[in-house]
């Protein structure tokens, strides 16, 4: 009987320290924040004095840094499209609160529930962290539309027509600085790209930008750059302006250009050369930067360097072509003057299609 007694202590002192250390276990919560959101600050605040009283493990992230972590959670708590992107908003067991106010009044019955239930930390949706990774094909289409754009094919004619003007029978020369122009433009609009990101990463930040908006946004702006490529197809010219290089510019770029006699010069007139492309080709790289902006720097690059890829092989297959005898420069300009309208078509369709499908939400 004693040892029924002894044993059936045992089990109940047993009981209590494991309610004890159940008790004992912090309530993870996530916060998210806006480095200059004075709502956050308030409630960061309050939370403080909240760490102070009850055992609790709060996470805190700038919405802005961990866009592929706070979209999970939407999904996973299914935050209506109308709230996502705005802070400060903060996850607890199986709830979610929106606004400093709500936080402020709710919070504390919260902890009290997850401290007699045990919480266990928010989890994030893996099949939206899946949806919302960068699309590849939606980078490389908009690769695909810089790339074919005539602005860039024109510099390129210029220049080999230059060198072939000056040394007719110099095929090997004509390659190697048409490899050295192509190359030089690479790294400079690598390095754009680059500024791109960084710059919409200190927008997003000062401005609380963020969410699912900030997509439909670049959305929309990929549209516009679409309906300005097909204005070009249709009314080549009108309204003062076309989707290439400004016509005042063009005297100046082409005097650069045929300046060109080493390698050397190539490279230096690349760099200086893709400053003037930018007013042509910025478009669409912006709505890559703004969609890479939205992701690490670092996992950004690869998509960086494949956009480039795609955007200068065009140079590299007509440096090629010119070079092998496969066409003349003459030809391929005669070429890019008789389907002008047809890729601007291509480029304000192409952007058009992907603009829509980002407003949409099928991207």
């Amino acid at each position: 009987m004693r040892i029924l007694k002894l044993l059936l202590l045992l089990f109940v002192i047993f009981l209590m320290g494991a309610k004890v250390v159940q008790a004992e276990q912090p309530t993870c919560v996530y916060f998210f924040y806006g480095s200059s959101c004075p709502h956050c600050a308030k409630t960061s605040s309050y939370i403080e004095t909240l760490e102070a009283k009850y055992a609790l493990e709060v996470h805190r992230f700038n919405i802005n840094e961990k866009i592929e972590l706070v979209n999970g959670l939407y999904a996973s708590y299914d935050v209506l499209d109308s709230e996502r992107g705005y802070v400060p908003i903060l996850f607890i067991g199986d709830k979610y609160l929106l606004g400093d106010t709500p936080i402020i009044e709710n919070l504390e019955s919260e902890i009290k529930i997850c401290g007699e239930i045990g919480c266990e930390c928010p989890k994030s949706s893996k099949s939206e962290n899946s949806k919302k990774q960068i699309s590849l094909s939606y980078i490389l289409g908009l690769a695909a539309v810089d790339a074919i754009n005539p602005c860039e094919l024109a510099v390129l004619i210029i220049l080999l027509t230059a060198i072939l003007t000056k040394f007719p029978k110099e095929k090997n020369k004509a390659l190697k600085l048409g490899l050295s122009f192509s190359s030089a433009i690479f790294i400079m609009y690598l390095i754009f790209g680059l500024l791109i990101i960084s710059g919409f990463k200190f927008l997003t930040g000062i401005t609380e930008a963020g969410g699912l908006w900030f997509f439909k946004l670049l959305g929309v702006f990929a549209i516009v750059l679409g309906i300005l490529n097909i204005k070009d197809a249709i009314w080549y010219g009108g309204g003062g302006f076309i989707m290439e290089v400004p016509m005042k510019w063009r005297p100046r770029m082409k005097q650069i250009i045929q300046g060109v006699n080493s390698v050397k010069g190539a490279f230096v007139v690349g760099l200086l050369i893709s400053f003037f492309l930018t007013p042509c080709t910025a478009g669409p790289y912006f709505v890559a930067g703004g969609v890479l902006s939205t992701i690490s720097l670092f996992n950004a690059i690869p998509y960086l360097f494949l956009y480039m890829i795609v955007f200068i092989s065009p140079m590299v297959i007509i440096t090629l072509i010119v070079y092998f005898g496969f066409m003349t420069v003459e030809n391929i300009g005669g070429w890019r003057e008789k389907n002008i309208k047809g890729l601007h078509w291509l480029a304000g369709l192409i952007l058009l299609g992907l603009g829509l499908a980002m407003v949409l939400g099928f991207i």
